[in-house]
């Protein structure tokens, strides 16, 4: 009676589960992948509800190869998670390995349903194995669950095993596997299985969904970049973990006569000078600057650690590296130059006191005649920023 209860109601729990994947399958593509493997293993547990005549090879093995194929597109999804393409090679010889195990063992060994379970669940713990090592490379801040569940499953199929080969009775055969307990054990440690997948599943997307829209709250949509909210709680945390030696400088800049680019390539070209223009910052400031777009064409960075004197040399080698950028066509005769203000932050300074410093000196870089660099000089703690900003700073041009 209780492998009846759970043998009907598998189908339609695997369904609900590929039907939710099909639902959410436009967050992230791979739910597509996990909709389709419950589906085929919902085909698989259907038929193991009906019933199998003594001797039957090609019914139970046509079972067998279903949940086979249901934990290969698993895997698939796995490898979509990581950006991965899928291992299809791998993939076919493990299940065709399991199955052909399945239909040998009921065929050849006087329809040993032990050695086809054996079969199976090696070729299963084999699959398993496969999608923890793809689970290695996904970015996702729930990877050690996933990994350690894949690692879990592969070592209770093996265990299962050990225990089906030396504890199991011998008189089991395919007609009476499904009313045995062995069989029941076996079913519903395989749909323990499943739920524990799609649970982990749904958990991992909705911590994506979660990174992402916290990403997109600090990004810029556009380049890429920090926002200045982005750049705000980078700023709080650069100053904790330097604390009490927070050293901090930002080095303004705004591209000139960006306007001119507009009207003169088009918005498009426009955009890509911007976006050119942030990797070019990202890349220059290093793995612990902060970059941020915080105008229509301004751009901030954000360094620890540094002297007025490096942080003078980064917005040098900012401006000579942007007037060297070969653009694709239309924009081969182009030359993006840029202005700069740099300032080192105040010890309770703001980020947006240092920001209004920081802009007034990239003003008068503007009036210099542009595609200069203009650094303050006064310790930002003596002196107002507000009267300081002008007066204390000496112009680098280019």
């Amino acid at each position: 009676m209780r492998a009846d209860i759970l043998a009907w109601s598998l189908p339609f729990l695997f369904c609900a589960f590929a039907l939710c994947f099909l639902l959410l399958s436009r967050l992230h593509s791979s739910l597509r992948w996990w909709s389709a493997a419950f589906l085929v293993a919902a085909l698989g547990f259907a038929l193991t509800v009906l019933p199998t005549a003594p001797g039957s090879v090609l019914k139970p093995t046509f079972e067998d190869t279903l949940f086979l194929i249901a934990l290969a597109i698993a895997n698939a999804a796995f490898a979509a998670r990581a950006g991965r393409r899928p291992r299809w090679t791998w993939l076919a010889l493990v299940v065709g390995a399991g199955s052909a195990g399945a239909a040998g063992s009921l065929a050849f060994l006087d329809g040993s349903v032990l050695h086809e379970v054996f079969s199976v669940q090696t070729a299963c713990a084999a699959l398993m194995l496969l999608s923890a090592i793809e689970m290695r490379r996904d970015p996702g801040t729930l990877r050690p669950l996933l990994v350690g569940l894949c690692g879990t499953i592969t070592m209770s199929l093996g265990l299962q095993n050990v225990l089906l080969l030396y504890a199991s009775p011998e008189d089991l055969g395919v007609s009476n596997w499904r009313e045995s307990p062995w069989g029941f054990v076996f079913q519903l440690n395989g749909a323990a299985t499943g739920i524990l997948l799609a649970l982990s599943v749904i958990l991992t997307t909705v911590f994506d969904v979660i990174g992402r829209l916290r990403e997109e709250s600090t990004a810029d949509a556009l380049t890429g970049a920090l926002n200045r909210r982005g750049l705000e709680q980078g700023v709080e945390a650069m100053r904790r973990r330097n604390w009490p030696d927070a050293a901090l400088t930002l080095v303004l800049s705004d591209l000139d006569h960006f306007k001119l680019i507009n009207d003169r390539y088009g918005h498009e070209a426009g955009d890509a000078v911007l976006c050119g223009y942030a990797a070019l910052c990202s890349g220059l400031a290093g793995a612990d600057g902060l970059v941020a777009r915080i105008g229509g064409e301004e751009f901030a960075i954000v360094v620890a650690g540094r002297d007025r004197t490096s942080a003078l040399e980064l917005a040098e080698t900012v401006r000579i590296s942007a007037r060297q950028i070969r653009w694709p066509a239309p924009l081969t005769d182009l030359s993006v130059t840029a202005s700069f203000g740099v300032v080192a932050f105040g010890r309770d300074e703001t980020l947006f006191d240092a920001i209004d410093r920081a802009d007034h000196l990239l003003y008068s870089a503007k009036a210099e005649g542009r595609d200069t660099v203009v650094i303050d000089i006064e310790d930002p703690a003596s002196t107002p920023a507000a009267t300081q900003s002008l007066a204390a700073g000496t112009i680098f041009a280019g």
